[in-house]
């Protein structure tokens, strides 16, 4: 049997409040938590950049050099596209504004100056200053994207549900939650922490004050050497564990949630990794069992499916 369950104090997401909350954290590993104050975009942008989803990302760097393109432009058209060789001014605003625009874009990027060229000390020294902004423009999407590509993000995948069922042919109830490695690199030395937090009882029968309280739990296993298959995190619910003789009605009244943490070594990275998660207690199911998402063909290869791992089926 593994060691007792103990309770812990608060681990940094608060015990007390004044009503009720959401869970602590939400299904894509993110805290509930809503912050004002932080540094703000500008004072924070590199962190901002690095974290934010890609096509965000894509955006903002595609929206920030359009812009300064389309600044440089109107500087050069409110010189005069005269200055600028290779360029006629047509008379119209418009097929001007575009000759300075791709003009701009050559001065940005630096691979001109072929049929283009500025004339004059003033054009010259905006298309010396835009060529400077460029190099500098460049550099940072580029450290930016490096940063985010070396920066080791885990792709732990979760079972849709925890599983309230009897532990194997004992008298004991578990609560079991599977995950899988959705990437098909290595993950060494992987170790789980799961905490529970269900708000205490209130003197009142049937009532539940808004005071959580933090517990520990043991686990089956708590870390494995590899993980190239699903793993199935087992707590036992004997006479140690704080969900002992409590039913699944009263877990759902008094918010009940399972805090895990994830951590491991990414070998393709060389560096630790941590994925959060949760399960809330209206997510346990019971009497069910999870149902083997790997097999083997004739060739005696072990097939996966990744997508599987949330399979139940009755007991």
């Amino acid at each position: 049997m593994p060691d007792k369950s103990s309770k812990i104090q608060d681990p940094g997401v608060g015990a007390s409040y004044q009503h009720k909350t959401k869970r602590i954290i939400n299904p894509d590993g993110s805290f509930n938590v809503k912050r004002v104050g932080t540094l703000n975009i500008i004072n924070d942008a590199y962190h901002w950049l690095i974290t934010i989803p890609w096509a965000p990302f894509i955006a903002v760097v595609t929206s920030v050099i359009l812009a300064t393109n389309f600044v440089y432009a109107l500087v050069y058209l409110i010189i005069g596209v005269e200055h600028i060789s290779g360029v006629q001014p047509s008379g119209y605003l418009m097929d001007d504004f575009i000759s300075a625009l791709f003009f701009s874009v050559q001065t940005f990027t630096t691979v001109g100056y072929g049929a283009m060229a500025p004339i004059g000390n003033l054009t010259s020294l905006i298309a010396s200053l835009e060529a400077f902004n460029g190099l500098l423009l460049s550099a940072f999407s580029t450290g930016i994207l490096y940063g985010r590509f070396s920066r080791p993000i885990s792709k732990i995948k979760f079972s849709q549900t925890a599983l309230l069922t009897p532990y194997k042919n004992t008298k004991y109830d578990s609560i079991q939650f599977r995950v899988v490695n959705k990437r098909a690199n290595t993950l060494l030395n992987i170790r789980a922490s799961v905490y529970l937090s269900i708000n205490a009882k209130s003197q009142q029968p049937g009532e539940f004050r808004l005071k959580r309280d933090f517990y520990d739990l043991s686990l089956e296993r708590s870390s494995i050497m590899f993980l190239p298959l699903t793993w199935t995190i087992v707590h036992i619910i004997d006479e140690n564990s704080p969900l002992y003789g409590i039913n699944l009605k009263e877990l759902v009244d008094r918010q009940t949630e399972m805090l895990i943490t994830l951590n491991g070594f990414d070998e393709t990275f060389g560096q630790d990794t941590y994925t959060y998660f949760s399960y809330f207690a209206s997510e346990f199911e019971e009497n069910k069992k999870f149902i083997r998402n790997f097999t083997v063909d004739d060739n005696g290869d072990i097939i996966l499916n990744v997508d599987d791992v949330h399979m139940t089926e009755d007991l």
